[in-house]
């Protein structure tokens, strides 16, 4: 059976980089391909020629049996390629349906909002969101749903493949289960799916086929049911990862507690809470989406608003109402979107590496370079950043390297906390390995170490104990003997047995 579309011998350069050396890729009728590799090993690029973003390329392209070359988005989508890319294209001010039928297609030149509504109940059903109400402005909706709608938007244009770029990356447990069921839904319906994400599960939950990119070139393409977690990962790597998540603090004392928190109640949590944070302990906040546990971590870091609580560190009470305060207190805040507030993305990368310690790179508020240098490429080797690359932008790095700079850059005030949200979304698996192997050295150092996330795997592998919040309220905690997957999910999706009601 012919392919629907057959990428042979890709190639794309920019300038001296060599994004793509040569990619063979195809994807048949109904079938769903996994595309996944390490940040920078191509996959955004082999997205973009094959939804018409990109036309520089050398190789052929072939849709439908036909030598094609897209010169634009608009020219793919017509002839049947649409894309939902990690960034959304809605206008939250805008209806569901308003947006659905935003460029016009099979819309009638008069229309009435409940004429629009009715058209997009269909597509809306088709991508599982059958209690949506297509009169709902779309800033009403989760993120989920926003996602969901996104795609229900591109079915209206009845594609033959669709694209889905990282659909879950910012997804809680439950939206992202809804994402997998639509993808499987959609497949059987005869639509072809390239799905490219970081997170392996959902890779072999929905996926027919993978294909792996590796420094720009393809490897072969094997059956899902052919591989397993390990082997997809040394395909990703050319290399054997041995551990992903490094051993936990073995001590058989409860460590020193480094900072009480009494009374915290940030804006978003039902109730107030107290919890302790120690010495040489990774804390793990688990919760799914909107749960509450990010909205803690920016009130100990001084970036969220808060209305009451205490915080006990050293002696003293305190409690940062900016983020300024907290790093005089040697606390580090890692919010969940590195490119918004984590890094200076147009600057170098050695500037954002020394950007939390001013103070100590200059002298008398003069600042030479010499010693702002040299604090960079210390942090650089420590966290594996390439030390050669630290003049350039760090908004050219991939996610992963961002990551590992936006993280980096709190060892220039020695820290007593680190606190990280998300700390590997839109980051590949070697990257994620190696920024677990960090956190891990940090606690080992004496600082204490708290991470936020909603991704199930690592929020049950890397803490050494764990506090489950549902809903804006912490529901339950675990130390590492009580540690499970199930155990988590149970307690963060469902912790008053309403389902078994």
């Amino acid at each position: 059976m012919e392919p629907l579309i057959k990428l042979t011998n890709i190639r794309r350069n920019f300038g001296a980089i060599q994004a793509l050396r040569g990619v063979d890729f195809e994807i048949g009728a109904g079938e769903v391909i996994g595309l996944v590799g390490e940040n920078g090993a191509g996959k955004s690029t082999l997205v973009k020629i094959i939804s018409g973003f990109d036309n520089g390329y050398s190789g052929e392209y072939s849709f439908q049996g036909k030598s094609v070359r897209f010169t634009n988005p608009g020219k793919a989508e017509s002839a049947g390629i649409a894309i939902a890319q990690q960034e959304l294209s809605l206008i939250p001010t805008m209806t569901v349906a308003e947006n659905i039928f935003l460029t016009g297609h099979n819309v009638p030149v008069f229309s009435t909002r409940r004429s629009l509504a009715k058209r997009t109940r269909p597509y809306l059903d088709e991508v599982g969101l059958t209690d949506v109400d297509p009169l709902t402005k779309v800033e009403r909706l989760s993120v989920g749903e926003q996602h969901l709608v996104e795609v229900a938007r591109l079915i209206a244009h009845d594609p033959k493949v669709l694209v889905l770029d990282e659909p879950t990356a910012a997804l809680g447990e439950s939206d992202s289960i809804r994402i997998l069921e639509m993808v499987t839904r959609l497949a059987e319906r005869g639509k072809s799916i390239i799905y490219v994400s970081h997170r392996l599960d959902e890779i072999f939950k929905v996926c027919n086929r993978i294909t792996v990119l590796r420094d720009g070139e393809s490897q072969a393409t094997k059956r899902a049911d052919s591989l397993n977690v390990d082997l997809l990962v040394e395909l990703m790597l050319g290399r054997e990862l041995s551990n992903m998540f490094p051993p936990r603090n073995s001590g058989s004392q409860a460590p020193q507690v480094l900072m009480k928190v009494r009374n915290l109640w940030p804006d978003g949590l039902v109730e107030p809470l107290d919890f302790d944070i120690r010495v040489g302990e990774i804390l793990g906040l688990a919760g799914q989406l909107g749960c509450g546990s990010g909205e803690i971590l920016g009130a100990i870091a001084g970036a969220h608003q808060t209305r009451s609580g205490q915080l006990t560190m050293d002696g003293q009470d305190f409690l940062p109402n900016r983020p300024k305060q907290a790093i005089a207190k040697k606390i580090g805040y890692c919010s969940e979107n590195r490119k918004h507030d984590g890094l200076f993305l147009g600057r170098p990368i050695f500037e954002n590496l020394t950007s939390p310690a001013l103070e100590t790179i200059s002298r008398h508020g003069w600042n030479f370079g010499n010693l702002e240098k040299q604090t960079a490429h210390t942090i650089g080797e420590s966290f594996t950043v390439d030390v050669s690359r630290l003049t350039a932008e760090a908004g050219v790095l991939s996610g992963g390297n961002q990551q590992k700079v936006a993280l980096g850059k709190w060892l220039a005030i020695s820290p007593k906390i680190i606190l990280v949200n998300e700390p590997t979304r839109g980051v590949d698996v070697g990257a994620k390995a190696e920024i677990y192997q960090k956190l891990r050295d940090l606690a080992d150092g004496g600082a204490a170490v708290v991470v936020a996330s909603t991704d199930m795997l690592e929020i049950s592998n890397l803490p050494d104990r764990i506090l489950t919040f549902y809903r804006g309220m912490q529901v339950g905690e675990a130390r590492q003997s009580d540690i499970s997957m199930a155990g988590i999910l149970k307690q963060i999706t469902d912790p008053f047995d309403e389902a078994g009601l």
